[in-house]
């Protein structure tokens, strides 16, 4: 089985991390990744993930919010073992080293100092891309201020109480589990490629309840849905929205093969079981209403997403630019060999 998530979003608030709870399980063992642009951590850490699939584990790959297509992470649940890219935005430190993390040093297969040239090259491309993220963040910070602005005012608390309480009847139902805990993903992103959702984790759920978002009450509900199943004790994944980093997208009971999802207008699944819960708002005339102004509001965010989207293109190909400068002074048949060392020695 081979899962994909999120851990890094590109949020209003500029870059929100997760990693602080990835490979840090009672048992689990991290090696943070090192390296300067272009030198190989991506694909570092999926050829581990590759060799790890061949011999039919469990994999699970953190995908890279700012580029999609590359990788900050894998980590194989049955070895407890993992790797990360620990380098910024997302920057990690040992634990304690050498008990429960340490560190692969992939730069030492640079020859540095760059020259004169390669280095106000890098210099220039280094604050190119960052400015352009300092856009986007900008953008989207619009976005979420442009949604506030125009979403209904009313908070309507009843019927937000009875979003949740539905949700945790339905938590209720399931067997309960034997041991708590509680890990946070992201299930999407806004990025360089648009916005883009990973259905790994969901796919392999045997029941989902999608449960209707059209009047914004889901969120808080699977907030209280969470609450109720940590407290039956089930091993619950919250995945949090890509567009703040606090808003929940969706509830995952990887114990019993259940997930409880926010159905958005870009959201498609099939063999779901809906949750009518905007039916809770009342007559389907005050249903509609508040439909109609959620969307209107919803509208008026996306055009500053879509521009925050394309900023990111442009940061992106600036850091391809700046990955190139590096390439030349690698010494990528050393980090082969150090890559089929470390494949060794973990499957040995």
């Amino acid at each position: 089985m081979e899962i994909s998530y999120f851990l890094g979003a590109n949020a209003a608030d500029g870059f929100v991390s997760l990693y602080d709870g990835f490979c840090r399980g009672e048992g689990d063992y991290l090696r943070i990744v090192k390296g300067g642009p272009g030198t190989g951590k991506s694909g570092f850490m999926r050829a581990i993930g590759r060799e790890a699939a061949r011999r039919a584990m469990d994999v699970e790959y953190v995908r890279c919010s700012g580029d999609p297509a590359s990788l900050d992470g894998v980590y194989l649940p049955a070895l407890g073992l993992g790797w990360c890219d620990g380098t910024a935005p997302h920057a990690a430190e040992p634990g304690i080293f050498g008990v429960n993390s340490d560190y692969v040093n992939l730069g030492q297969f640079c020859r540095t100092p760059l020259s004169p040239a390669d280095r106000e090259r890098a210099r220039a491309l280094t604050a190119a891309y960052k400015q352009k993220y300092g856009r986007a963040y900008a953008l989207l910070a619009a976005a979420e201020s442009a949604e506030r602005a125009f979403f209904p005012q009313e908070s309507g608390a009843k019927e937000a109480a009875r979003a949740g309480a539905a949700l945790c009847e339905l938590v209720a139902r399931l067997t309960a589990g034997e041991k708590p805990r509680l890990r946070r993903r992201f299930c999407g992103a806004v990025s360089c490629e648009g916005i883009v959702e990973d259905r790994s984790c969901l796919e392999l759920c045997k029941l989902v309840y999608l449960c209707e978002d059209g009047c914004g009450l889901a969120a808080g509900a699977l907030h209280e849905a969470c609450e109720a199943a940590l407290s039956r004790g089930h091993d619950a994944v919250l995945c949090l929205s890509p567009f703040d980093g606090r808003t929940p997208d969706a509830l995952i009971l990887s114990d019993v093969s259940a997930a409880f999802v926010r159905a958005k207008p870009q959201s498609a699944y099939e063999n779901v079981r809906r949750i009518p819960l905007d039916r809770l708002w009342g007559d389907m005339a005050a249903v509609k209403e508040r439909r109609r102004a959620v969307r209107a509001a919803r509208r008026e965010g996306a055009r500053y997403v879509h521009a925050g989207c394309e900023t990111l293109r442009e940061a992106k190909a600036l850091h391809d630019e700046l990955e190139a400068v590096y390439r030349p002074y690698m010494d990528f048949a050393a980090l082969d060999a150090l890559t089929a060392k470390e494949i060794a020695r973990v499957f040995s």
